[in-house]
This record gives C-alpha cells, sequence and structure tokens, in this order.
C-alpha cells in the first residue's frame, strides 16, 4: 500500500470519529461541514439533501452517545470511498439503544475526505430497516 493510500485510510477513520463525537457533543456546525455542499443522507425513509437538509437531522433525533465499530473502506479511485460501518446509539436519559449500519460513498474535496451519500439504517429482528424498532 502506498504511503498516499495509508493517510487517505486514516483520514476517513477520523471523518468517521468526528461524525459521532461532533453529534455527541452537539457541534452541528461543524458535523454538517463533513458533508459535501451537495450531499444526501438518506435515513427514517426520507432523503435530507443539501447542508439545509442535513441541518435538519440532529434537531429531530434524540441525543445520546454514538460508538461506532471499525469501518470497511474501499478506496475506489484517487477521490472516492465506499465505506460500510456499524454504531451502537445510546439514548441520552433512557439507554435505549439501537444497532445501524450505514452505507457511504466518500469523495475527496479541498477540505479533506467529506460524506457525499450516507446511507442509516437500523438493525432490526428481520433485518436492516430504514427506521428503528420502538
Amino acid at each position: 500500500m502506498t504511503e498516499h493510500r495509508h493517510d487517505d485510510l486514516e483520514n476517513i477513520r477520523r471523518l468517521l470519529a468526528n461524525y459521532n463525537l461532533h453529534l455527541d457533543v452537539d457541534d452541528v456546525d461543524a458535523w454538517v461541514e463533513l458533508f459535501t455542499d451537495d450531499a444526501e443522507y438518506h435515513v427514517y425513509g426520507r432523503v435530507f439533501a443539501g447542508h439545509d437538509g442535513i441541518r435538519k437531522i440532529p434537531t429531530g433525533a434524540p441525543k445520546g452517545l454514538h460508538l461506532g465499530g471499525q469501518p470497511f473502506i474501499e478506496l475506489v479511485g484517487d477521490d472516492r470511498a465506499s465505506v460500510r460501518s456499524n454504531l451502537l446509539f445510546v439514548e441520552a436519559g433512557t439507554d435505549v439503544l439501537r444497532s445501524v449500519v450505514y452505507d457511504d460513498d466518500l469523495v475527496r474535496t479541498e477540505a479533506g475526505w467529506r460524506f457525499a451519500v450516507r446511507r442509516c439504517r437500523f438493525i432490526r429482528t428481520h433485518g436492516l430497516d430504514d427506521r428503528p424498532e420502538r
């Protein structure tokens, strides 16, 4: 593996870690900046588009702790990557647990690696679903 590819993998891992940490400390502005201007976020059976749309997600979602698992990262050319990762979410105040699988399309920008498309699906008893069990 070239040094360049090693740096890409490390920078993608940092992007994923920052995603979780920014949500945990309620830094929505920093969290939104992890997405491209025209990004799409698929969750709860909806698509949130662009920074304005994506900014709405944390305001409607419960607060809590995002514990990310080890990602599977596939570099696709020099400026694109495909990532699959899992996450355990612990809801603040209730300790309700939600298990999630993310599928991501990432792109390299002048600001570094960013989410172009993020799809969040919840692990349910019947398999992956756009909505959590309640």
